[in-house]
């Protein structure tokens, strides 16, 4: 079938408009909750620990062999990575012998393209159930470069010291979560921060770059399974990087692995399954679940008569129904991990090694390939469910009014019937089965043959 350029350009301003205003840029609310379960029966990490380190403590010891190995990773994801934007040269990874602290660590954040004021303490995030032990609990601020910690329990995250020992299961399930505590913040050029006008990944290609969160959406996002219709009429979609995290944070665990630092072996191990992660969640591989192409440009066509309503309100369903998942999703799994209920169908599915399997070692095609056609192939039938769950008010096209933080959606899920009680529950299980397993494939991947190089 032809299509007219009219028809393509409206359907590109379709795209521009539900990016634009979208501000959910979120995955799942605390993947830590997500990697304690998923990771705690392994053999590479159950009942192991490791020393901490900073970070410019590792990357001193490294900086002769880390140049060759990052402009190796560089190599590969320009071969490899659809739309990359290309590293500008000068950034590559050089540090003098000596060089302060300060120096490296800048070095260190251009090279791999990372908000450089992401301060990278040493800390560990403690369970549910659990808080950080007097005297030495850690500032929002020492931890993220967001302004508002939104839903994240300050009062679980616990300064270390370097050398002390930390179980590997919290080391990996603390950095799952850093991501989005501002790594892939300010990135582009026109998010008003320094490093945008280093970095050569352009204009924000889509999200709200206006957004404290909005402009990290392009690399926690991957849309690689949409009509072709729309990426011919809104090219933009494409560009999108976590294919390219993965890849990297994966490199750069086996590189620490080999050279001794299994701390930081695991840290960047759960970096890179926080994308995967990520990949889980439908509202990251679909642009709109529950509304198809041409609902999408008969709104904007609507739209650009004067008819705003609708597009207003087609925003309004999916930021709404995104954040009652996660907030769903957040409040579930705290409650059954504070109370040790091991039986919860989303803990137990991350637990569920049935589907192992399938996909053993991550593999640098498995998001594209596996992950997000699952989670694609889940989009519709979970929003929907979403829809009957909740109360109207929460998921409706009604103007956004749940921040996360205001109300425990698990709680009100309880009131619908208990049919609908179960399927929600079944179908977010299935999310974290997906989670668990890829996060699993990501630890096989990257580990040492043998435990004990890893934990030394």
């Amino acid at each position: 079938m032809r299509y007219s350029r009219s028809f393509y350009h409206c359907l590109c301003l379709t795209a521009a408009f539900f990016f634009a205003a979208q501000p959910v840029a979120w995955a799942w609310s605390g993947h830590a909750l997500c990697t304690w379960d998923a990771v705690g029966t392994m053999p590479q990490v159950v009942g192991h620990s490791v020393p901490a380190e900073a970070l410019t403590t590792f990357l001193a010891m490294e900086a002769a062999a880390l140049p060759k190995v990052l402009e190796e990773e560089e190599q590969w994801a320009r071969t490899n990575v659809p739309f990359y934007a290309p590293r500008p040269d000068a950034l590559a990874f050089k540090a003098a012998d000596g060089a302060e602290p300060v120096a490296l660590k800048q070095a260190f954040v251009h090279a791999i393209r990372v908000n450089e004021d992401v301060p990278f303490a040493l800390y560990v995030q403690h369970p549910p159930g659990t808080v950080a032990a007097a005297g030495r609990e850690m500032a929002w601020s020492a931890l993220s470069i967001l302004k508002d910690a939104g839903d994240i329990d300050q009062k679980r995250m616990e300064r270390v010291e370097e050398g002390e020992a930390l179980s590997v299961a919290d080391v990996i399930a603390t950095a799952t979560d850093e991501p989005d505590f501002g790594l892939d913040i300010g990135l582009f050029q026109d998010n008003g921060q320094k490093q945008g006008a280093l970095y050569n990944f352009g204009p924000q290609p889509f999200g709200n770059p206006l957004l404290d969160y909005g402009s990290q959406a392009p690399f926690h996002m991957g849309f690689y399974h949409e009509a072709g219709i729309l990426y011919k009429a809104a090219p933009f979609l494409q560009h999108t990087y976590p294919e390219a995290r993965v890849h990297l944070y994966m490199t750069l665990s086996r590189f620490a692995f080999a050279q001794g630092h299994p701390y930081w072996g695991w840290r960047f191990a759960g970096w890179a399954a926080h994308y995967v992660q990520d990949m889980a969640q439908p509202y990251h591989a679909r642009v709109l679940p529950g509304v198809g192409t041409v609902s999408m440009l008969w709104t904007s066509v609507l739209d650009k008569v004067g008819v705003h309503g609708p597009r207003i309100a087609a925003l309004n369903r999916v930021t709404n129904r995104h954040t009652a998942l996660e907030n769903y999703q957040k409040n579930r799994m705290t409650a059954a991990l504070a109370q040790g209920d091991k039986d919860d169908p989303l803990v137990a599915a991350l637990r569920d090694t049935s589907g192992d399997a399938t996909v053993q070692r991550l593999q640098p095609t498995t998001l594209r390939d596996v992950s997000s056609v699952q989670s694609v192939a889940a989009a519709d039938a979970l929003d929907a469910q979403v829809e009957r769950s909740f109360p109207a008010r929460y998921v409706s096209d009604a103007a956004t009014i749940l921040d996360g933080k205001d109300a425990d959606l698990y709680a009100l899920s309880r009131q619908a019937p208990a049919a609908e009680q179960a399927k929600l529950a079944g179908l977010v299980a299935d999310r974290m089965r997906q989670a668990g397993r890829d996060t699993r494939a990501v630890i096989r991947a990257v580990a040492p043959d043998g435990t004990e190089a890893a934990q030394r």
